[in-house]
């Protein structure tokens, strides 16, 4: 059975109040008798009860993510990223790989204080019945949403690519990037490459990575190379296809300059030099998180909807 407050202030000899307070570190309980108290719930394996405490105080301290993918690196060290300002925050994080829709639902149900959602188009939009009843923040572009966005600007991350590339005196390019995908991410980063290819007048090739992880990528560029050989100069959409690249660049007679989306400190530990554009990822999940908590300890915030974040070049 449970071990319960009531429990521990018959072995303390206290009072319910004075272990309830105690456990919540209240200046009305004496050091001395805190100590005893935490110490004895220690030892009896007390577990609050979050979950009716939730029901009197409508507030869990647990937020919920809905993470779009499992076998990326560069959404799992954002997820992780997020995780810690979470935590920083003296909140709780719960992962979800559910649908955005049922997952959020779920979180609701549950009474969490707040959802992290990664915005890809209209299959991740969340209804206004889930959005009036629960703080919600977005991660993607900017576009029209009932919750606020951290947008962090792709397009702007692909011109500082093409720019960089140029700076170093290429004018032949190749993007690597997932080019059928209905993720506006993604589209974005294709779309701006190609316009601002043309704008500067560089020569461009689109390779379709097929995918964004690491594996689908090594076996797209696999067969791309059975019969092609990449430009000098490279544009990657992620730091999984820059992953997948890497496994063909030993074939390669010159050694391309690549520059690759997602700003992740993970290119530290590879041995290939790699150019990064975009937001650190660092800064992304405390904007992310500094948000919700805002929104959920604050009453009819006015903030505004977008909230824009721009990238940088990171140098090998």
């Amino acid at each position: 059975m449970a071990v319960t407050l009531k429990d521990i202030a018959i072995e303390c000899g206290v009072s319910y109040s004075t272990v309830s307070k105690a456990l919540k570190d209240s200046p009305l309980v004496t050091e001395a008798t805190k100590r005893k108290i935490k110490e004895k719930a220690e030892e009896m394996n007390y577990i609050p009860n979050n979950s009716a405490r939730s029901l009197v105080s409508n507030k869990s301290n647990t937020i919920g993510l809905i993470w779009p993918a499992v076998d990326r690196v560069a959404v799992t060290t954002l997820a992780s990223q997020i995780n810690e300002a979470v935590k920083k925050a003296g909140y709780f994080m719960v992962v979800s790989i559910d649908d955005p829709i049922t997952a959020a639902g779920k979180f609701l149900e549950l009474r969490f204080d707040g959802v992290i959602v990664f915005d890809e188009g209209e299959e991740t939009r969340l209804p206004a019945k889930i959005t009036n009843n629960i703080p919600v923040v977005a991660y993607g572009v900017e576009r029209e949403l009932d919750y606020p966005i951290i947008n962090v600007n792709h397009d702007k991350s692909m011109q500082l690519a093409v720019d960089t590339l140029m700076d170093k005196g290429h004018s032949e390019i190749d993007y690597i990037g997932d080019l059928e995908t209905k993720d506006i991410r993604q589209i974005i980063k294709k779309e701006t490459f190609i316009h601002y290819c043309e704008e500067k007048k560089v020569n461009y090739r689109l390779i379709d990575s097929e995918g964004l992880s690491e594996e689908v990528t090594s076996n797209s560029l696999r067969k791309f190379l059975a019969n092609n050989t990449l430009k000098r100069g490279i544009v990657c959409g992620s730091y999984d296809i820059t992953m997948g690249l890497l496994h063909h660049i030993d074939k390669q007679a010159e050694k391309p300059m690549i520059v690759s989306y997602d700003n992740i400190k993970k290119f530290d530990a590879i041995d290939t030099p790699v150019y990064t554009v975009g937001v650190p990822s660092e800064k992304i999940a405390e904007s992310l998180v500094q948000m919700l908590i805002k929104h959920i300890e604050a009453e009819d915030i006015e903030e505004e909807q977008i909230i824009q974040l721009y990238p940088e070049v990171t140098y090998p």
